[in-house]
């Protein structure tokens, strides 16, 4: 498809939550919204993602998202005319320690009151789950029935379908190289292939949102972070259906696939800004390793292959959505962290919301793109899963 000359809308990024951005904005009348994506839609940080749906944050608002992103994905098919394959496995947090329990337990009392199903089971709970599951260091297990997953490229081939049926234009293997700044304002994009011109430019550029937004003269402390997921050869002997099961103390993260074992080591390593991620098979011993020490039976099983993608993560661990400080018309969703997927379906109705009514029906001042200039609260436990 050819560039047009102008538009309404210019979104930098054909992942999952700029299809998502695009359609919600077609789907409220919008019109002339162009998507501008690099290599192909999808084929980014999405097509990376192992797919997860919890609802198991720390914070009301990324709660809500979950939440009504866990509705959409059940009357997905029906909605969008694609099979996004959601399932309601479940996510199990395996803790070790009693300060990894106290930690969860505000986050379970806040997840609970928001209608979540969330409970802390025992150990042996946890092997009835996962019956290959080693257990004896275990103090306890946090069980989310309700969470799940689905498959991230289905999902943006079903934003992506809606939203060129609504007239948004989608052109793909286009790199953003400029942004046409003038008196603090916004007014469009160079690119590869040309010019377009727009008041409005949305920054949704997944691990490239740092590169894009200097070209906006804006600092936004989004720093791409490599993980391995490695699969196994077709292994009956962990039958599935497994939750999403991840090791709070080593980082490890598994589960069941089809007739394969999908696990992560957990890694997340920083580097830079080269976004040619290849696999290192060294990860493959790291992610054996842990994968034994919690589920021995592992040991007898090959791993046939794998991937390493990018986590668009943030100094605080939480999205970076709202209007980029100092300059008009320029509009950023990034930074979610390898949680992008889960949150795209919320993220694409309030961002629509936000642009054509003024300000969203969601406080979420949480993800404020200023907040990084003011001082940060103290952390606590971090749980790092898809």
């Amino acid at each position: 498809m050819d560039l047009p000359k102008t538009a309404s809308a210019i979104v930098i990024g054909g992942g999952v939550v700029g299809c998502s951005i695009a359609y919600n904005l077609a789907r409220r009348g919008l019109r002339d919204i162009v998507v501008v994506e690099r290599e192909t839609v999808g084929s980014g940080t999405t097509s990376k993602a192992a797919g997860g749906i919890r609802v198991q944050f720390p914070t009301e608002t990324e709660i809500r998202f979950s939440l009504e992103a866990i509705k959409v994905f059940e009357r997905f098919q029906d909605e969008f005319g694609v099979d996004p394959g959601y399932k309601k496995i479940g996510y199990l947090f395996l803790l070790s320690e009693a300060s990894q329990l106290r930690a969860f337990e505000p986050r379970i009392a806040l997840q609970t009151r928001l209608g979540a199903d969330v409970r802390v089971v025992t150990p042996g709970d946890a092997r009835k789950l996962v019956p290959a599951l080693r257990v004896d260091d275990l103090i306890a297990a946090v069980w989310g029935p309700g969470d799940g997953l689905a498959g991230p490229a289905e999902v943006t081939a079903g934003f992506a379908r809606r939203a060129r049926e609504l007239g948004v234009k989608i052109v793909e293997g286009v790199r953003v190289e400029a942004l046409d700044i003038a008196h603090g304002r916004v007014g469009g994009v160079r690119t590869t292939t040309g010019t377009v011109s727009a008041p409005l430019v949305i920054n949704a550029a997944g691990p490239s949102a740092a590169r894009v937004a200097r070209l906006a003269g804006v600092d936004l402390p989004v720093h791409p972070r490599r993980r391995h997921i490695f699969f196994t050869e077709p292994f009956p002997a962990i039958p599935g259906p497994v939750p999403l099961t991840t090791d709070v103390t080593s980082g490890f993260y598994f589960r069941k696939e089809m007739e394969q074992v999908l696990l992560s080591p957990g890694d997340v390593e920083d580097i830079g800004e080269d976004f040619d991620v290849p696999m290192d098979p060294g990860k493959v011993e790291e992610a054996v390793q842990k994968a034994i020490q919690r589920l021995p039976i592992i040991g007898d099983a090959r791993i046939a292959g794998g991937w390493a993608g990018l986590r668009p993560l943030t100094p605080d661990d939480h999205a970076i959505i709202g209007w980029a400080p100092g300059v008009e018309g320029f509009f950023v969703a990034v930074g979610f962290g390898g949680h992008g997927f889960q949150h795209s379906p919320a993220t694409g109705r309030y961002v629509a919301e936000w642009l054509l009514d003024g300000k969203p029906s969601m406080d979420l001042s949480l993800f404020d793109p200023a907040r990084f200039g003011r001082p940060q609260a103290g952390g606590g436990l971090k749980v790092d899963a898809e």
